[in-house]
């Protein structure tokens, strides 16, 4: 059972890192876009659909680190500080994750400026998915070596 939820937990890291770096390259591609209509199309088209797919990565890796620790039977109180430093980068990337998805609302929702400024902050902020995720996998190995 143990490898199975370990499975489950790496397909999970797959699609929500996998999910932050394909937004970058979106995001980064919107950039070259002249309309900024244009670029709001392509940016909540696509990107809503993966961003869908990265979320449920997201669950899937909180549940299975859930169960993967319950499994193990470690005590939370012998973890490494690289541990707690990768859950404190988890709770990160949650943020960044609501943040990111509350930007899209707004942008889906609104109209000329206030919905392409959504946009605008979406494009900005991109670069620190991949960054959330690198620190995740980083603080991981450390924590698991």
């Amino acid at each position: 059972m143990y490898d199975f939820i370990l499975i489950l937990h790496f397909l999970g890291l797959a699609m929500g890192a996998g999910t932050s770096f394909y937004m970058l390259g979106l995001a980064l591609h919107a950039r070259r876009l002249k309309e900024p209509e244009a670029a709001k199309k392509m940016m909540l088209g696509a990107g809503a659909a993966i961003s869908g797919v990265g979320l449920f990565g997201l669950l899937l890796l909180l549940a299975s680190g859930y169960f993967l620790l319950q499994q193990s039977g470690i005590d939370l109180k012998t973890l490494s500080w690289a541990f707690w430093m990768k859950m404190a980068m988890v709770v990160a990337i949650l943020f960044y994750t609501v943040m990111m998805k509350i930007f899209a609302i707004k942008a889906k929702r609104k109209e000329g400026e206030e919905g392409v400024a959504a946009m605008k902050k979406m494009k900005r902020f991109a670069p620190i998915g991949p960054f959330l995720a690198f620190l995740v996998i980083s603080f991981a190995v450390l924590a698991f070596n």
